[in-house]
């Protein structure tokens, strides 16, 4: 017997986004203008991403320039 699928739980995906961001969506929803909040996850993904790509490092670096 398998389980059915329940229509009333959550992907975890937002429409339109990779991963839901709780973070921005409080701090529209309670204007919190002065929280300064810091992804550390996200800062670690991209600190792989440029040591895996390094051309992306020299690429920014570019733009910054120009």
């Amino acid at each position: 017997m398998t389980a059915m699928p329940n229509k009333n739980q959550q992907s975890g995906k937002t429409p339109g986004h990779e991963t839901p961001d709780d973070i921005s969506a409080l701090g529209e929803a309670f204007t919190l203008t002065a929280f300064r909040y810091i992804d550390i996850a996200r800062q670690e993904r991209l600190a792989a991403i440029y040591q895996r790509w390094p051309l992306l490092t020299e690429l920014g670096a570019l733009q910054k320039k120009g």
